[in-house]
C-alpha cells in the first residue's frame, strides 16, 4: 500500500503541512487517488490529531472502489495489543485472536454492522489493527465531499474509547481489570505487574526472558512505590507475583564491571536486582541504556527506537540485544508511521 509521510499531529507542527494536505496535494481528487491506485488496490494517509490516530484512504474490494476510514488503538490500549502480541507463541493467531478482542471491548451501544475490525499493514513488525468503516466513492469527487460524508460515520463514535480509559474517567497507568480479562479470555496471553499495574511481557526482543513494559519510559524498570510506598532511587524490576515485589538490593562493591558500549557507564552482569542483566555498577542499578534511539539520521549508527528502551551493552562482550539492535537499525519495532 502506497503511503505518505508522518509529520504528527497539526498541534505538534503548528503552520507545517499536515500528512493530509500533503496527501491531497499529491493527489487533488478522489479519481487521481483513484488512478495512482490501481496497481495496489489502496492508498491511504496515517496521521493522527487530539482526537485519535486515523488511516484515511481509499481501497478496491468486492463491490469496486470504497473510501475507507481506519480508527486505530492508542496509549494504553494499544499497549495491550503490543504486549498481546509479543506474548504470543503464535503470532499470527494472536492477529486474530486480538481482531476478535478488539471487536468484543466495543460497547454494544456503540457496535454497527458497518464496522470492521481489520489487519492493516504495517510500518513495523507489530501489527496494525483497528476498526475500520467505508463508504461508495460515488458521489465523492473532492476529499471535502468525502469528509463530509464521513463526518456523522458510527465509527468516530468510538474515540473517547481507543486509549483504554474509561470516558471520564480519572486517567490510569494501564487498562482496567475488565478489559485485561476480556484480551485474556480470547487466549491472549497478558500479565501486569504485582508492583505497579503496567502491562508486561517477556519476549521483548531487546530483553529476552525479562518482565518489560512496552511503555517506552519505564522498559523494564517498576515503579514499586505504588506497592506498598516504598520509595528508591534504585531501580527494581517489574514482577507478576506480589510475593516477589521486595526491595531494591545492595551491590557488595566487589563485583566485575565493563564500560558500555553505548553510553560509556561502568556496568556489572552480577547486580542482585538484575542477575544476568547488564545493571549500572552504581546507586541507582538502572538497566536501561541513557542513550535512546533517534529518529534514524545520517549516522549509520543511528536508529529509531523511540517507543523502546534498550539495554546497556558492555564493548566486546555478545548481548542477546545486539542482534535485535542491528535489525532495529532496518526498522522500528513500534512506532507506527
Amino acid at each position: 500500500m502506497a503511503r505518505m509521510p508522518f509529520l504528527g499531529s497539526t498541534a505538534d507542527f503548528g503552520a507545517l503541512d499536515t500528512p493530509w494536505d500533503a496527501f491531497t496535494d499529491t493527489y487533488p481528487t478522489v479519481a487521481d487517488a483513484v488512478a495512482a491506485a490501481e496497481g495496489t488496490g489502496a492508498l491511504s494517509c496515517f496521521f493522527f490529531d487530539e482526537v485519535g490516530e486515523y488511516e484515511r484512504g481509499i481501497r478496491r474490494g468486492p463491490d469496486g472502489w470504497s473510501y475507507e476510514v481506519t480508527l486505530y488503538p492508542r496509549m494504553q490500549l494499544r499497549e495491550l495489543v503490543k504486549t498481546c502480541w509479543l506474548n504470543a507463541d503464535d503470532r499470527d493467531q494472536a492477529v486474530e485472536q486480538l481482531r476478535r478482542a478488539l471487536a468484543e471491548y466495543v460497547p454494544e451501544a456503540h457496535r454497527h454492522p458497518g464496522i470492521e475490525v481489520v489487519h492493516r499493514p504495517s510500518t513495523t513488525t507489530v501489527p496494525r489493527i483497528g476498526w475500520t468503516q467505508s463508504l461508495p466513492l460515488a458521489g465523492l469527487e473532492t476529499w471535502e465531499d468525502a469528509f463530509l460524508a464521513e463526518k456523522d460515520l458510527p465509527l468516530h463514535d468510538l474515540a473517547p474509547l481507543v486509549d483504554g480509559q474509561s470516558p471520564g474517567g480519572r486517567y490510569t497507568a494501564t487498562v482496567s481489570p475488565q478489559t485485561l480479562a476480556l484480551f485474556q479470555s480470547h487466549g491472549l496471553a497478558v500479565q501486569a505487574c504485582a508492583g505497579c499495574g503496567m502491562l508486561v511481557a517477556d519476549r521483548h526482543p531487546h530483553w529476552p526472558g525479562v518482565w518489560v513494559s512496552v511503555e517506552h519510559e519505564f522498559g523494564p524498570s517498576c515503579d514499586r512505590s505504588r506497592l506498598g510506598r516504598l520509595e528508591s532511587l534504585q531501580r527494581v524490576g517489574h514482577v507478576v507475583e506480589v510475593a516477589d515485589a521486595g526491595p531494591a538490593q545492595e551491590l557488595t562493591g566487589r563485583e566485575p564491571t565493563a564500560v558500555c558500549q553505548n553510553c560509556g557507564i561502568d556496568v556489572t552482569d552480577q547486580h542482585p536486582d538484575w542477575p544476568g542483566q547488564w545493571a549500572v555498577a552504581g546507586g541507582d542499578s538502572d538497566p536501561v541504556c541513557a542513550v535512546l534511539g533517534t529518529m534514524g539520521g545520517d549516522d549509520e549508527g543511528e536508529y529509531d527506537l523511540l517507543d523502546c528502551v534498550y539495554p546497556h551493552i558492555p564493548a566486546g562482550v555478545d548481548s542477546p540485544a545486539s542482534a535485535a539492535i542491528a535489525a532495529a537499525k532496518k526498522g522500528g519495532y513500534f512506532l507506527q508511521l
